[in-house]
C-alpha cells in the first residue's frame, strides 16, 4: 500500500546535515510504504515505511528522513497497553547513524563533527578523533594514546583490519589537525575520514542493533507459527 503525504501543514523540528543547525522545518513531500507478508489465515507481519522531505530555512537545502517501524517494534506503555516504536534515520544528506543504536555521548560527537564539517576542516578532524577515541573506550580500550586503544581493539577481534587501518588515518588526521598543521587537509580528506568513522560505528553499532531488531522478528514469526 503506498500513500502520499500532506505536505501543506506538518513541521517538525530537523538537524540539517548541510549546514548543522537544528531546526523547524516545512515537510515538503512524502511517502509511505506498507509491506504485509502472509503466511496463513492466522498470521501475517507488516512493516511501514515513511519517507518525509524537509526543507531547511537556512541554508535552503533539503533533507530526507526515513522512518520505519515492524511489528517486531513495540513498547509497553504506562497504561499497560504496548505501541509501536520507530527507527528514524536521515537518508540525505549523510546523518551517519542510526540514533538509536549508537550511545548518546558518541552519537553527540560525531554530530559535532557534522556540523562543522563544511565551515572548518580541522575542527571537523579533532572532533572525528574524539569520537574514535570515545568508540574505543566504550569497547573496553584501557591503554592510553589512541594508537595503543586502537590496537587493543583490535587485538580483541572487535575491529576488521580494513576499519583498524580507517582508525589509524583518523588519528593521523586529527592529530595533525590539532597541532595546527592541516593546510594541506582538503574537503575530500574530511568527506573521507567522516565516511570512515562511520563505518566503524556502523560496524560496532548500527548493524548488531539491526541483526537483534531482525532476529526478534524472526522470533516472533516463528513462535505466531507454532501456535
Amino acid at each position: 500500500m503506498t500513500e502520499n503525504v500532506n505536505s501543506s501543514i506538518k513541521q517538525k523540528l530537523v538537524k540539517c546535515y548541510h549546514c548543522g543547525n537544528e531546526t523547524l522545518m516545512y515537510l515538503k513531500g512524502g511517502y509511505h510504504w506498507q509491506d504485509v507478508e502472509e503466511e496463513n489465515e492466522h498470521y501475517h507481519f507488516s512493516s511501514d515505511s515513511y519517507y518525509e522531505l524537509y526543507a531547511c530555512p537556512v541554508c535552503h537545502n533539503v533533507s530526507l528522513l526515513k522512518r520505519y517501524t515492524d511489528d517486531s517494534m513495540i513498547s509497553p506503555t504506562n497504561d499497560g497497553d504496548t505501541k509501536n516504536f520507530f527507527d528514524e534515520t536521515t537518508i540525505y544528506p549523510m546523518s551517519s547513524f542510526d540514533n538509536n543504536a549508537v550511545p548518546r555521548k558518541i552519537a553527540v560527537a560525531f554530530e559535532a563533527a557534522l556540523k562543522v564539517k563544511n565551515i572548518d576542516n580541522g575542527v571537523c578532524l579533532m572532533a572525528l578523533r574524539r569520537t574514535l577515541e570515545l568508540v574505543l573506550c566504550d569497547k573496553g580500550a584501557t591503554k592510553w594514546g589512541l594508537k595503543d586503544k586502537i590496537e587493543e581493539i583490535a587485538s580483541q577481534g572487535l575491529l576488521l583490519e580494513s576499519l583498524k587501518e580507517a582508525s589509524k588515518f583518523a588519528k593521523i588526521l586529527g592529530d595533525t589537525a590539532a597541532h595546527g598543521k592541516d593546510d594541506g587537509v582538503d574537503s575530500n580528506d574530511v568527506n573521507t575520514m567522516v565516511e570512515f568513522v562511520k563505518y566503524i560505528l556502523e560496524y560496532l553499532y548500527v548493524l548488531p542493533h539491526k541483526i537483534e531488531i531482525y532476529k526478534k522478528k524472526i522470533e516472533k514469526q516463528e513462535k505466531l507459527s507454532n501456535e
